[in-house]
């Protein structure tokens, strides 16, 4: 392994927002609507049914519960619904039958587009363009922070979820590894290699370059007329994967199929099998939860590896928690107020490994603390996990075409498993996709 990995050089903390936007709002700011509605809070009464994915222990419930000492006389009830495909339906089925719901949350942009596609949700983009505090999420934002559809904003995010890199400390000192505060691809795969021995991979997966090189709508070609499958940075990245796979640098795809560690990608970290996992912030939840995934080892943070050294490149991760009002509200002016204060309140959803799209005035460290929780110090290398989250301001990619979205997601997938399992070379894998991409944008449009 290289020298440079032994002593990669530190980059100096600075503050951002979230989004990588300007405007930063107060965290505790309410303003309250002109309107005359009896249920909005100049009415001083009202009833809110809040729908979201995301447990009430885990911040919302404390949110909620200031919304309603702020205003005297609204009461919120929040439901949780689970966020998987029973979930979902539960949610839609309520919302198109007629149950009271105010407010909901969507978590995948296909879940909202659908919602937005059914006529549930209300169009917010006068709301959100004349708010000085929210306008940098509007269609008339220069650079695009937020979900449209035909120019239109039906929802609004709430949180930014960056992909961060968690590696074991232990397996680190063994190795006789020290790392700075920015890296490359390079170096991350030098790492990779020194950290794989036995039966233990050096990292989940290898971290690609398509994303970060190409920024949002990567897998489109002139502007969403095609696909852009045969840009070579995709058939590096999947030679690279191959590469890796070789050399049990990372974890097979047999496995990972067989073992749904897709979805339980912190189970091989928590449990030894891999150093080093590239995740988006929610793996904090699990690394806390020392009773159900118990571990000795402090977890170290990384950013997201950049191609060259102090790279400009996007960000890797997504924007998440977009929050609608329902078409069938009886007091949209209220549900307004309320989902205002939620954007602008975020920081009582951190426990929920949930980082706010607004910051306001709160400062990287007590974002920090409320992320990784009380017992941080035993459990986590905490000054790691500051500038790994905010070390250096970057822009997460916001894609803004979404044809045939779905079917693509489909095909991706199915051809990656396919030439990572020996079934398909890199070479058709680029040549059959385009070919199938093609023409289920052609057909969509």
């Amino acid at each position: 392994m290289s020298d440079t990995i032994k002593n990669i050089a530190s980059t100096p903390l600075a503050r951002r927002t979230l989004l990588g936007a300007a405007g930063l709002a107060s965290a505790t700011a309410l303003v309250g609507c002109n309107s005359d509605s009896p249920g909005g809070p100049s009415g001083g009464g009202g009833v809110l049914n809040v729908w979201g994915g995301v447990p009430g222990e885990n911040g919302p419930q404390d949110l909620c519960d200031a919304f309603t000492e702020a205003n005297p006389g609204v009461k919120v009830n929040y439901t949780r619904y689970v966020n998987d495909d029973t979930g979902n339906l539960k949610l839609d089925s309520s919302l198109a039958g007629g149950a009271p719901i105010d407010v909901f949350i969507s978590y995948a942009p296909a879940k909202l587009f659908q919602r937005v596609d059914n006529g549930l949700a209300i169009d917010l983009s006068d709301r959100i363009d004349q708010d000085p505090d929210l306008k940098q999420f509007g269609p008339s934002a220069e650079t695009p922070s937020n979900y449209f559809t035909d120019g239109k904003a039906f929802s609004i995010p709430a949180q930014k979820s960056p992909t961060i890199v968690v590696l074991n400390q232990t397996m680190l000192d063994d190795a006789g590894i020290t790392l700075g505060d920015t890296w490359t691809i390079e170096d991350y795969e030098d790492v990779m290699a020194e950290l794989s021995h036995g039966d233990v991979f050096g990292s989940f997966d290898r971290p690609g370059k398509a994303e970060i090189v190409l920024g949002p709508d990567r897998y489109y070609a002139d502007n969403g007329a095609r696909s852009n499958f045969e840009h070579p940075v995709f058939a590096e990245d999947l030679q690279a994967r191959l590469d890796a796979q070789a050399a049990k640098y990372i974890v097979d795809r047999e496995t990972v199929l067989a073992e749904k560690l897709e979805v339980f990608k912190h189970q091989p970290f928590l449990t030894g099998r891999t150093a080093m996992n590239t995740s988006q912030i929610f793996i904090l939840r699990y690394i806390s939860d020392l009773t159900e995934f118990p571990h000795d080892f402090i977890t170290k943070a990384m950013p997201h590896p950049t191609v060259e050294p102090g790279g400009d490149e996007w960000g890797v991760g997504a924007i998440g928690d977009n929050i609608s009002i329902s078409s069938k509200t009886a007091d949209p002016d209220l549900a307004w107020e309320f989902v205002r204060f939620w954007m602008l309140n975020g920081s009582y959803n951190v426990p929920g490994g949930r980082l706010p799209s607004v910051v306001g005035n709160a400062t990287p460290a007590d974002l920090t603390a409320g992320l990784l929780g009380p017992d941080r110090e035993e459990i986590f290398d905490v000054p790691s996990f500051e500038n790994a989250l905010f070390g250096k301001e970057v822009a997460i990619p916001v894609d803004t075409i979404f044809t045939a979205a779905t079917e693509i997601e489909t095909l991706v997938k199915q051809y990656t498993d396919e030439v990572l399992l020996g079934t398909r070379t890199v070479d058709s894998w680029v040549e059959t996709l385009t070919k199938e991409v093609d023409a289920a944008i052609s057909a969509a449009k």
